[in-house]
């Protein structure tokens, strides 16, 4: 009887002792019914971008019949009115937005999330990048955070925020369905695509990922017939280079490095074989870092900065992220072999 007892106590020590250690390692797994029932949220990042994007209304010079119908005599015409977002990028009150959306506007009129209205007066503009800087009198505002787009994948989930047909303040959400898309909207060839929702009113506006950092400008939609779901965004690194410029010179000015390419066409007429990877310089433009580096007629350029150049729309894209003073690497080959420079970004210069 006593041997039994013992048995029983043993077994019950030791089925004591192993669930101990069940809850020991596994125990931080076990949640609660009010962690269990939380969902999933992006509130923190919404949250964290909402101070930093405004509504845009436009009154454009662009005069349209009125529609009103009264006794009393109207004007015939009356001036059209737009919607847009924009992001604010200082404390002082510099606003980026797309070009096209304050594009002949007679006035401008920006609403922060506080629904506290300013006049915007115009700063600069960026043709080739749709992107402009507006300014309002207001201090103290919070300005967004930007993050690498050069570091986002296809799959990351992003939110657009802006104002849609008037309802400020509103997000969509999505994710990052392509990068590096081209000539779809303007110069730039890198556009990212998403299938966050970007409406009427969202131009402008902020693609931000989900720590609430702006990834991207949305900028516009594809509007082929059935097409739904494919969104454009100006990356983050490009808007922010833009918006440097435009404070520092009052517009975009971007670097040179001196090079004159052949084209395709002169290809055929000169008969200069085209390599298969690499471009022909054509010319050196003197004083310039090209030719302060001895790149000569005839060298062919094949990457700047690590990016593979095979045709002058990539030399382009590439040229386009640079800034004045910045030193780039260009690799190459001659008649002498490969080689390997360090130029630095100058100012264009000035035609006489």
């Amino acid at each position: 009887m006593k041997e039994h007892l013992t048995f029983v106590l043993k077994s019950i020590i030791l089925g004591l002792a192993l669930g101990f250690l069940y809850l020991w390692f596994f125990g931080s797994g076990v949640r609660t019914a009010k962690e269990t029932d939380s969902p999933a949220s992006y509130a923190s990042a919404i949250n964290r971008i909402t101070p930093s994007v405004v509504s845009i209304y436009i009154q454009s010079n662009e005069l349209i019949r009125n529609p009103g119908i009264g006794v009393s005599p109207q004007a015939p015409y009356v001036n059209k009115n737009y919607l847009g977002s924009g992001v604010i990028v200082s404390e002082t009150g510099h606003i980026v937005t797309n070009r096209h959306v304050i594009d002949d506007a007679k006035r401008v009129v920006v609403s922060l999330w506080t629904n506290e209205q300013f006049e915007a007066s115009f700063v600069g503009a960026d043709k080739m990048t749709d992107l402009a800087v507006i300014k309002i009198d207001a201090e103290n505002l919070v300005p967004a955070t930007f993050a690498d787009s050069d570091a986002v994948n296809t799959g990351d989930v992003v939110m657009a925020v802006g104002n849609p047909y008037g309802l400020n303040q509103s997000a969509s959400l999505g994710i990052i369905s392509a990068t590096g898309r081209r000539g779809l909207i303007n110069t730039i060839e890198n556009l990212i695509q998403t299938d966050a929702a970007i409406n009427q009113g969202n131009s402008g506006g902020a693609l931000i990922n989900s720590l609430g950092e702006v990834v991207g400008i949305s900028a516009a939609s594809y509007n082929q017939i059935g097409a739904e779901g494919i969104n454009f965004a100006i990356p983050a690194n490009t808007t922010a280079q833009v918006v440097q410029s435009v404070l520092k010179y009052g517009q975009v000015v971007r670097g040179w490095l001196g090079f004159v390419f052949l084209t395709t066409k002169d290809h055929m007429f000169y008969r200069i074989p085209k390599p298969d990877k690499g471009i022909v310089v054509a010319n050196v433009i003197a004083n310039t870092p090209a030719d302060q580096a001895g790149i000569k007629s005839r060298d062919v350029i094949t990457s700047v900065n690590n990016i593979e150049v095979n045709s002058f729309q990539d030399y382009r894209q590439a040229a386009l992220d640079f800034t004045v003073d910045e030193e780039v690497t260009v690799k190459g080959y001659n008649q002498s072999g490969e080689f390997t420079k360090k130029l630095v970004v100058e100012l264009p210069q000035k035609s006489s």
